[in-house]
């Protein structure tokens, strides 16, 4: 199984919402749990086994179904 490691903002809480849909979205349609970790202000990134798959860029937060789509590309056997 892969490590999917969430980094996020630690004081924002837009980021920690929606970081908290994401690991939902995750547990639920693909049975990942991701763990998630503080990372630095305005973060909210993805990482799979240690690769980045996403990462956010200025404003816009990437949405649940966006992250699942890399998660799913970087995790071939999940279907």
């Amino acid at each position: 199984m892969a490590d999917v490691v969430i980094k996020r903002c630690p004081v924002c809480p837009s980021i920690r919402s929606q970081v908290e849909t994401i690991k939902s979205a995750l547990q639920t349609d693909l049975h990942i749990s991701p763990r998630v970790e503080n990372g630095a202000k305005g973060e909210l990134s993805v990482f799979v086994d240690g690769i980045p798959m996403i990462q956010r860029t200025g404003d816009d937060l990437p949405t649940s179904e966006e992250v699942e789509a890399a998660v799913r590309n970087a995790v071939p056997a999940i279907v």
